[in-house]
């Protein structure tokens, strides 16, 4: 995934244009019903240590066509790329999204002044993970994400903390 030249597809057919407008009478239910699973999700993951999640002001609104988690490897257990294949393991589809950013993409580097750290950019590109969402997903499927998230953790964490014990005990 790398764009070689910054560009724009707008060109939509005439079906899809249809499609578009007789589905907007239904945003405001699909709003709802993304940000009623984005719920969930936080209810469920805010248990476990090491994952952080975008922040919606009060007064804003989130569609959230996704919902991104950001792992802190320390704090989790497993870096993202390995939580990624943990899920894959258990038929657990993810999407990495934001990976490469956009300044490290052939199409955008007249952009980016070379040298110049995008520190933020770099660490949320390399540690964000999009989790299943939309109408296809049930709330069963979401907890059946959060299960396997928390098992991640736990195998990861519990096999650190043995593997300490026995570097100790060797000393």
């Amino acid at each position: 995934y790398d764009c070689r030249f910054a560009g724009l597809n707008a060109r939509m057919p005439e079906l899809s244009a249809i499609i578009g407008r007789r589905s907007l009478a239904l945003l405001d239910q699909i709003a709802e019903s993304r940000n009623r699973q984005a719920a969930l999700y936080r209810a469920e993951l805010s248990k476990i240590p090491g994952l952080e999640f975008i922040s919606v002001r009060a007064d804003d609104r989130c569609s959230y066509k996704d919902f991104s988690i950001v792992v802190d490897a320390d704090r989790f257990g497993a870096t993202r790329d390995e939580l990624a294949d943990a899920l894959a393991d258990h038929r657990i589809d993810t999407r990495k999204y934001y990976d490469p950013p956009v300044h490290r993409q052939s199409a955008f580097q007249e952009y980016h002044r070379r040298g110049t750290p995008l520190v933020h950019t770099d660490r949320l590109s390399a540690c964000s993970l999009s989790l299943p969402m939309g109408p296809q997903v049930s709330d069963e499927g979401i907890l059946r994400v959060c299960t396997a998230i928390q098992q991640v953790h736990e195998r990861r964490t519990s096999a650190a903390a043995a593997a300490e014990v026995a570097v100790s005990a060797t000393e």
